[in-house]
C-alpha cells in the first residue's frame, strides 16, 4: 500500500488493550505514512512520555476517560511540551458533559470509538491539515463543516459538479467503490436523501 504524506508520529493513550491494539492495526492499514511512537494506558504514562519525547509527537489520539484522570490533564501537558502537536479525542461516552468544554479548547477533534476503520485515514489527515473534526455522534457539539473530512468535502464538490462516482474516483486516486462509500456516509452525516440537497449544501458552503 502506498503511504501518503510525511511521516506522522502518533502517541496512543488508551487504557483498554484490545481497543488500543485495534486502533494501532487500523492505522497500520490506513495508507497514512505514520508511526505509533508509543502507547500509554493512563495519564501518568502519557505525560511522562510527552515530557521526555516531545519532538517525536505530531498527533495524540487520546481516550478522554482514563483510570487516573481525564483528557484535560494530557491536553495541558501536550500544549506545554509540544504545542504544535494535534490532539484527537477518542471516546465511547459521546454524551458526557465534560466533552462540551473541550470543544472550546485547542484540540483538533473528537470522535466516537464506533468510528469505522475505513474513516481513520481521512480523519487523521483532516486534523493534520489543521482542520477540526467533530464526529456525528456528538450531535450537540458539531456543525456540518466540522464533522466532514477533507476527502468528504472533495467528494461533495465532485458530486455537486455533476461528476460520476467513477470520474471522482479517478481524480482522487481511489476506487469507485470507495467513492460510493464516501458518498453514502456523507448522505448519512448530513441527513440528506438526494443529489439536489447535496448540490444545495455545496453551494451554501462555497464548494462550487
Amino acid at each position: 500500500m502506498t503511504k501518503r504524506g510525511k511521516n506522522i508520529g502518533i502517541l496512543l493513550v488508551e487504557d483498554h488493550p484490545i481497543y488500543r491494539e485495534g486502533l494501532q492495526l487500523a492505522l497500520s492499514f490506513s495508507g497514512i505514512n505514520c508511526t505509533v511512537v508509543a502507547s500509554a494506558a493512563n495519564v501518568k504514562e502519557a505525560n511522562e512520555y510527552i515530557a521526555s519525547h516531545p519532538e517525536e509527537i505530531d498527533l495524540v489520539m487520546l481516550d478522554f476517560f482514563l483510570p487516573d484522570g481525564n483528557g484535560h490533564d494530557v491536553v495541558k501537558m501536550v500544549k506545554a511540551h509540544c504545542p504544535k502537536a494535534k490532539v484527537l479525542i477518542v471516546t465511547s461516552d459521546t454524551g458526557a458533559p465534560e466533552l462540551a468544554c473541550l470543544v472550546g479548547e485547542d484540540i483538533s477533534g473528537i470522535i466516537s470509538k464506533d468510528v469505522q476503520s475505513a474513516e481513520v485515514a481521512d480523519i487523521v489527515e483532516t486534523v493534520m491539515r489543521g482542520n477540526r473534526y467533530i464526529g456525528l455522534a456528538l450531535s450537540g457539539l458539531k456543525d456540518d463543516d466540522t464533522m466532514l473530512t477533507q476527502r468528504e468535502m472533495e467528494i461533495i464538490r465532485g458530486c455537486a459538479q455533476g461528476k460520476s462516482a467513477r470520474q471522482i474516483a479517478d481524480e482522487l486516486g481511489i476506487s469507485q467503490r470507495t467513492a460510493e462509500n464516501h458518498k453514502g456516509r456523507i448522505y448519512n452525516k448530513l441527513g440528506i436523501k438526494s443529489s439536489a440537497e447535496l448540490v444545495k449544501f455545496a453551494i451554501q458552503r462555497g464548494l462550487i
